[in-house]
């Protein structure tokens, strides 16, 4: 069974760096662009109230983007997985896609009327929106598929999932920092803080498409996992077909209940942090900086902690940890500002609480799917890597849409200072989510997935037997 070195690895990874410095731009400043607070000092460039049933503009327009990126996600896996090439079936997708990917999530903040609300800029919004959906699904779909491949061994897949979340996280990082770049930019170009945030995202997304190059360039796919698509029996595959074999696999099934559940409360905090620092704790959006700053040091520090416990006690052990830890993240964050409690104390809360969640969610999930398809070809001898990948991304996408339209629509009940309760209730959904994903994940089998793996650790238990057995035969023969 093929091992990766360190270097390979690596490469690999670079490319989730990439995805950080791009998409967390939108996570984290999206709603604020274009939701901004009183005193943000940004203009209304779109409708700020409901338009239909209690859901804002701007909640629709994020939910259609991630459910056209989800409904796409079944398409470009089947396409990826029967896709034919000499350089292979994955980074082939990766080396197309990535320009439209970078690019089209930072023109969306390029209003055309960038002075006030016009139609204009809401046909924009929406347009680009689905646009970039399209190109992150191929990309994203098939760079996860990628691993599968090229890291059969499953102590590999933790290693890189590990690798993932560090790069991940050190993306984010490095974007929740740009507020300190939105007026140095603004005066560069002579113009207010729209210029410099516009300024530094495009700074930034320029960035994340080199990282995104680096394993659609360099990383080499086995040629052996390319050649088996010229299979009939592979190429001849039906897309509702693969659907339905992959949820023939029930503890998927569980997984990806769970995981949407972390997906919509994970949204909920990373789409409110800027609200939770300027308007629950009140503070200048730059402490959004430090703060990340605070939780990431944690975050890296706990990630060897992770990766060890994960191979020793199980994933899902870790998960429980996690879903546990984050639910009082929330909670503490629910009591900002709050009955004279000190902002010191609070945020301190949250520092604790939410570093080791961080790194579990950014680590596991991608390793429990990949054991998942792992075992599913194990049995049947079919690779539906690409399909495995495609369904998690379809539902928890769903997941990510309702985020959207529920944490705008919240924001309806109050979003500045002095009228917070929006806010408010928004964590307190993500602490009930929490739960609620918690009492889903008790019921994955992990044991039985893992099953896969112990033929894998027979070889290699029979392989250094059998190196033993040779030393001692040389030395009988000495």
């Amino acid at each position: 069974m093929k091992r990766l070195n360190l270097k390979e690895k690596l490469t690999y990874s670079i490319g989730q760096l990439g995805i950080s410095f791009v998409t967390s731009i939108h996570m984290l400043y999206l709603v604020y662009f274009f939701f901004p607070p009183k005193d943000a000092g940004l203009p209304e460039v779109i409708q700020q109230g409901a338009v239909f049933g209690g859901l804002t503009l701007l909640g629709l327009a994020m939910g259609a983007g991630r459910l056209l990126d989800a409904l796409t996600d079944p398409l470009v896996a089947g396409w990826s997985d029967n896709f034919r090439h000499p350089k292979g079936s994955r980074t082939v997708f990766m080396r197309r896609s990535a320009l439209g990917f970078a690019l089209t999530y930072v023109l969306v903040f390029f209003v055309p009327v960038p002075g006030s609300i016009h139609p204009m800029n809401e046909v924009w919004l929406v347009g680009l929106l689905l646009i970039s959906a399209i190109f992150l699904t191929l990309y994203i779909i098939p760079y996860f598929a990628l691993m599968v491949e090229i890291a059969p061994h499953p102590d590999d897949k933790v290693d890189m999932t590990t690798f993932n979340s560090a790069l991940w996280f050190t993306g984010f990082l490095i974007v929740s920092f740009s507020a300190g770049l939105w007026d140095p930019f603004a005066s560069l170009v002579g113009g207010n803080t729209m210029d410099g945030m516009r300024m530094t995202f495009l700074a930034l997304g320029g960035l994340g498409f080199i990282f995104l190059l680096i394993p659609a360039l360099f990383v080499k796919e086995d040629a052996e996992s390319c050649n088996k698509k010229d299979s009939p029996n592979v190429n001849q595959k039906l897309l509702f077909q693969s659907i339905g074999k992959v949820f023939k696999n029930k503890d998927y099934r569980n997984l990806v209940a769970w995981n949407t559940l972390y997906t919509i409360a994970t949204y909920m905090f990373e789409t409110g942090l800027v609200y939770f620092i300027t308007v629950l704790a009140r503070m200048d959006a730059t402490a959004q900086g430090p703060l990340t700053v605070a939780i990431g040091a944690i975050t890296f520090a706990s990630y060897p902690f992770v990766n060890y416990f994960a191979k020793k006690r199980g994933k899902k052990n870790m998960m429980i940890l996690g879903f546990i830890l984050f639910a009082l993240m929330f909670t503490s964050i629910s009591v900002l500002g709050l009955w004279g409690l000190p902002i010191w104390l609070v945020m301190g809360l949250v520092v604790i609480f939410a570093p080791i969640p961080q790194s579990i969610f950014q680590m596991l999930p991608q390793a429990m799917s990949a054991d998942c398809a792992a075992w599913d070809a194990w049995k049947t001898g079919e690779d539906n890597a690409g399909m495995y990948f495609a369904v998690g991304g379809f539902v928890t996408k769903l997941g990510a849409s309702l985020a959207t339209i529920l944490f705008t629509s919240l924001l309806l009940f109050g979003k500045d200072i002095g009228d917070d309760l929006g806010i408010r209730l928004t964590t307190i959904l993500g602490a009930v989510l929490c739960i609620a994903g918690l009492l889903v994940l008790l019921r994955y089998n992990e044991k039985r997935i893992l099953s896969y793996s112990k033929e894998i650790k027979n070889n290699e238990s029979n392989m250094d037997a059998g190196d033993s057995d040779m030393g001692l035969t040389a030395q009988e023969s000495v």
